[in-house]
């Protein structure tokens, strides 16, 4: 989903839906398609990668999380630059339709994303390449117009795969000061990093563990972060892997959003840039540093009073986006500052289409070059299923923009499910209860209803009626250790669950257990829309490694006959049980597979002879 803009926009694609495999003998595959990008006198506002996944026509998604590269090389240069990093998500439980999209600013590689440039797609790993795969597409979404601020050169500092923690050959002999001298005309650097740890020795590191790494210029700290990333939360759930596993600055099924940091650069001096890690040394070392990092020179900035709207959170119908999604409340927008004065003040002006516009005079403080999320103050509900969200930001500190067209964005609003007045929330809890919490709050914060884990007990099934009046409404429940009511890597933890039920007991809303960190759910109660009916059987089973016993748990507000297969997965047409159930609509079934040989299997469900439901098993000795 994208915004229209008033400005001139094209795009070039470099992989359009490319069938990519591992190789195997080598441990990475290249791609390289040669792309013609804008010529060198054409203005460039920005420039934003949408990398699009999608499972390949013949063969399954690829089930590892591997690092991927993106490199461009300009034409009679060997210079490669690493303009982005794809970490790829594990892909077993992914079937045919399914795809995902994420973005990343790559505006600053605009000096070398000119004319004849080779964009190189790296994909690394060892599996199996005649089974296994991804459909990539790698597009370059182009805006003409005055820059930001007109870049001179870019320099590249480091580019590798850095041994870390070894006593006999620190990091730090590799990662060395780096001087340039700045051009004539610079007024300022920006130092951009891609930066993933790898490796597993005894601590965890480099890919388990917490890290930081400092940013010394001109002999000074000037920024220090810990090079850790909580995946629970990751929009791309449930994977089949262990995705909600923290990891060193990256997570399964993410686009790398590079460090980026300003670096107050004197025009015509030399200046000297220095990255560190955290001093590290252990006993039969085997972390890695993964890291490219580049520095790029600027002119000052084109204007004093520049705002850009970067993206509208909520409502939206971004993938990555999709756990704050669909949404009836108070809007959300990330806009960024890029002119050379603070932005103090700011005029926003919302609407759906169809209704009046509101404006919002929005007060705050946004250093040059500095992003915010800003909250705006009225709900937005549509009667209609989906429709236009507008936003304009308008008088940067109270002057004319001098680059209004990127101020203007849209974005797909979705309705939010209607729910009755009385709700019920049913909670099944799995052993780990002390991890859970849920609240019930409207948009402006007030709860209307909380629970937390103080008397919950192990494997209990708990139902609170809660009581609303109309309005809008977010659901939200929390698990600590980021690993939901269910993960098949802590089976010994169990299976729980979480529905929302009217007062009848039939299910409004069902959620999937394998969430990660939190369910966050978006709701409405009114007095002129009736609710519906989450009629969609709920279905799961748990372990799916298991050394034999396995419970299908089924739930269906409509009774109804319904077949369960357990087939080969190699062959799926060699059924080794068949179980009927006739006017069913909800409990556990359980099954012992113990006596079958230890490898992978399918669990199939139909419902009136169409399949409903499919999931991998995988037998373990």
């Amino acid at each position: 989903m994208g915004y229209a803009h008033a400005q001139e926009k094209v795009h070039v694609i470099s992989h359009n839906k490319e069938t990519i495999v591992t190789d195997p003998s080598k441990g990475r595959n290249s791609y390289k398609r040669w792309a013609m990008f804008p010529e060198k006198h054409k203005a460039i506002r920005s420039i934003v990668l949408n990398l699009k996944f999608q499972c390949p026509d013949t063969i399954r998604c690829a089930d590892w999380d591997y690092v991927d590269h993106i490199r461009a090389r300009q034409k009679n240069d060997s210079t490669v630059y690493e303009i982005a990093r794809m970490l790829t998500p594990y892909g077993g439980f992914f079937q045919k339709d399914w795809g995902f999209e994420w973005r990343v600013d790559v505006t600053d590689f605009s000096l070398i994303l000119r004319d004849e440039v080779e964009i190189d797609y790296i994909h690394t790993g060892y599996e199996d390449n005649k089974t296994r795969g991804w459909m990539v597409t790698v597009d370059f979404e182009i805006t003409y117009g005055t820059p930001v601020a007109t870049p001179i050169a870019i320099h590249k500092m480091y580019d590798d795969n850095y041994k870390y923690g070894y006593a006999d050959d620190p990091i730090e002999n590799h990662l060395i000061p780096v001087t340039i001298n700045a051009d004539p005309k610079t007024d300022f650097s920006k130092i951009k990093i891609h930066q993933t740890g790898h490796g597993m020795d005894a601590n965890g590191c480099g890919e388990f563990c917490s890290k930081y790494r400092d940013i010394v210029f001109n002999g000074t700290l000037v920024d220090r972060k810990d090079l850790w990333m909580e995946c629970g939360d990751n929009p791309l759930f449930p994977q089949a892997g262990t995705w909600i596993f923290d990891r060193a600055n990256w997570c399964p099924g993410y686009l790398v959003q590079p460090d980026e940091l300003l670096l107050p650069t004197v025009s015509g001096e030399p200046f000297t840039i220095d990255i560190n890690m955290e001093p590290y040394e252990t006993e039969n070392p085997s972390a890695m540093e993964l890291i490219s990092a580049f520095v790029v020179e600027y002119e000052a900035a084109n204007a004093a009073n520049d705002v850009t709207l970067v993206d509208i959170i909520q409502p939206s119908s971004r993938m990555t986006h999709r756990r704050k999604n669909p949404f009836g409340g108070l809007p959300v927008i990330r806009v960024k500052n890029n002119g050379s004065n603070p932005l103090k003040t700011l005029n926003i002006v919302y609407h759906l289409e169809g209704e009046r516009p509101k404006r919002h005079p929005w007060v705050g403080h946004i250093a040059f070059g500095e992003e915010a999320l800003i909250v705006l103050p009225t709900e937005v509900f549509s009667l209609k299923e989906t429709a236009q969200f507008h936003v304009v930001l308008e008088k940067p500190n109270g002057r004319k923009d001098a680059f209004s067209a990127d101020n203007i964005g849209r974005s797909t609003y979705q309705r939010p499910d209607i729910l009755p007045k009385t709700i019920i929330v049913y909670y099944k809890s799995n052993f780990k209860p002390d991890q859970n919490t849920y609240t019930l709050k409207n948009s402006f914060g007030d709860v209307f209803f909380e629970k937390d884990s103080t008397d919950m007990k192990p494997n209990r099934v708990y139902r609170d009626t809660v009581r609303l009046k109309p309005g809008h409404f977010n659901f939200k429940f929390n698990d600590t250790a980021g690993d939901g009511l269910e993960f098949w890597f802590k089976a010994k933890d169990g299976r729980g669950e979480v529905k929302l039920l009217d007062s009848l007991g039939r299910a409004i809303k069902q959620f999937k257990s394998d969430f990660g960190s939190h369910i966050s759910y978006n709701f409405a109660v009114r007095n002129d829309m009736p609710y519906l009916l989450d009629n969609t059987p709920s279905i799961a089973v748990f372990p799916a490694r298991t050394d034999g016993p396995i419970t299908l748990d089924y739930f269906c507000n409509i009774p109804a006959d319904i077949k369960v297969l357990i087939v080969d997965q190699e062959d799926e047409s060699k059924i080794l049980e068949q179980h009927n159930y006739y006017n069913f609509s909800k409990g556990p079934l359980n099954f012992n597979l113990s006596y079958l040989p230890k490898q992978r299997y399918y669990i199939k469900v139909y419902l009136e002879g169409e399949e409903v439901y499919k999931n991998r098993i995988r037998l373990k000795e």
